[in-house]
């Protein structure tokens, strides 16, 4: 559904604008400078739908920008929610010239429509932005596409490890000391599992999944040090000795029956999320819903920070805010992007959206909303990485999930899986090379 609102600019109007800019000591105040003139612009910004709230508070947005720059004029369009309706409406946008001046887009566009220079680089723009520094490096660097900025993160997405309280002191665990290193979940997975006197799983003691589970996997091998694609050179190292390692050290946990198997895209089927597991990846929205349907979970939820092996590094998709190549208003773009990433609006968009702050003065703030809960969730947000940015995600995604099903079902080795999937790979992208 698009919903478009143009606002109409008449010459009092601007000169009212003028007057105002001219008496204010803001910074966010002043209207945005077109050039030499100050003809009216129009930008068209696009974003995913999601509820109600998400889309009021886009629409909304909007238009205090209009209001803080009378000169420029913000068509705002909800797009679908689902990546590849996206994909296939900036097809269509391509092909007719109408691509958005600024766009809300998945992590996942960063490769594939970076590599097709839909996106302008920011560079430039960032390196004179007096905020820069104020920016968390994950949100400054989640959009880089080989040497390039092409997408500044504004909604970052971690999956948090979760744990049940009252599981752990029926075990003996102090609730308050979740695992920290791999070895400490190993040990606390074995000992909070139940099983039945036929040895079945009634109890997952750590939920890990049995298929889909790319998301789940990628953090445990990052951990142990390893690159799973090298986005400089544009290369997939899928079977060095690291990512090897770490995925052995999921087989072999899971071999210890430790868990009730799952599909790990089937939220609603986590054995956490009806009682059945002890600790589990959860996304933000998964655990508020949790606690809205359950309200007495909200004191026996405990967080895990980011674990850590040879690195620390969770799992943290985003959202970023990027600029049409084809934008003929690229300043007045970024002046809206800087709008978009300044304090007031980060805020607002924690407070109505709840999405977690990636900005540096406003941590302690956030934190301390809800010390247990968002000092985890900016852990997450500092040490977390998404998806790799390469045009060829999906072919990576497909082999990645294949190697950890065949290894986590004992189809094949570790290192047979990783090694499989890597020839796969480099065979692919061969094979669209030429």
């Amino acid at each position: 559904m698009n919903v478009k609102k143009v606002t109409a600019l008449t010459l009092s109007t601007v000169m009212l604008g003028g007057l105002l800019a001219g008496c204010s000591s803001s910074k966010e105040a002043e209207p945005a400078k077109t050039g030499s003139s100050k003809d009216p612009v129009k930008l068209t910004f696009w974003f995913p739908g999601a509820d109600k709230a998400n889309d009021e508070y886009f629409t909304n947005a909007a238009k205090e920008f209009e209001k803080l720059h009378p000169n420029v004029q913000v068509e705002t369009t909800v797009l679908p929610s689902s990546a590849e309706d996206i994909d296939t409406k900036l097809n269509a946008a391509k092909l007719s010239g109408t691509m958005p001046d600024v766009f809300s887009a998945y992590l996942a566009f960063m490769g594939s429509r970076g590599a097709k220079g839909d996106f302008a680089p920011l560079d430039e723009y960032i390196a004179k932005w007096d905020e820069k520094g104020d920016v968390m490096e994950s949100a400054l660097t989640a959009g880089k596409y080989k040497d390039k900025t092409l997408g500044l993160g504004f909604f970052p997405a971690p999956e948090i490890l979760t744990y049940r309280k009252d599981f752990f002191q029926e075990a003996g665990l102090d609730p308050n000391k979740p695992p920290a290193t791999w070895e400490e979940l190993e040990s606390y997975a074995e000992k909070l599992t139940k099983r039945d006197p036929n040895g079945n799983v009634t109890r997952s003691g750590f939920d890990i999944p049995l298929t889909s589970a790319d998301v789940f996997v990628e953090p445990f091998l990052r951990q142990n040090g390893a690159k799973l694609i090298d986005e400089q050179q544009g290369v997939p190292v899928l079977n060095d000795s690291k990512a090897v390692e770490g995925l052995k050290f999921l087989v072999d946990l899971n071999n210890k029956k430790v868990s009730i198997p799952y599909n790990y895209q089937k939220k609603d089927e986590i054995p956490f999320v009806s009682g059945k597991s002890a600790m589990s990846f959860l996304q933000t929205s998964g655990i508020s819903n949790l606690i809205k349907n359950n309200p007495d979970l909200k004191d026996k939820l405990g967080y895990v920070p980011v674990l850590k092996k040879e690195a620390k590094v969770g799992f943290n998709g985003y959202r970023l805010f990027t600029i049409g190549n084809a934008s003929k208003h690229k300043e007045e773009a970024f002046e809206f992007i800087k709008f978009m990433m300044s304090n007031d609006q980060v805020w607002k968009r924690y407070t109505d959206l709840k999405i977690p702050v990636v900005k540096k003065s406003l941590e302690k703030q956030f934190t301390d909303v809800d010390p247990e809960f968002n000092g985890v969730l900016m852990d997450y947000v500092k040490n977390g990485k998404g998806k790799p940015v390469v045009p060829w995600l999906t072919l990576y995604n497909k082999y990645i999930i294949q190697s950890y099903e065949e290894a986590i079902s004992m189809k094949k080795t570790p290192e047979q899986a990783l090694k499989d999937a890597q020839e796969n790979v480099e065979k692919e992208l061969k094979n669209i090379s030429q």
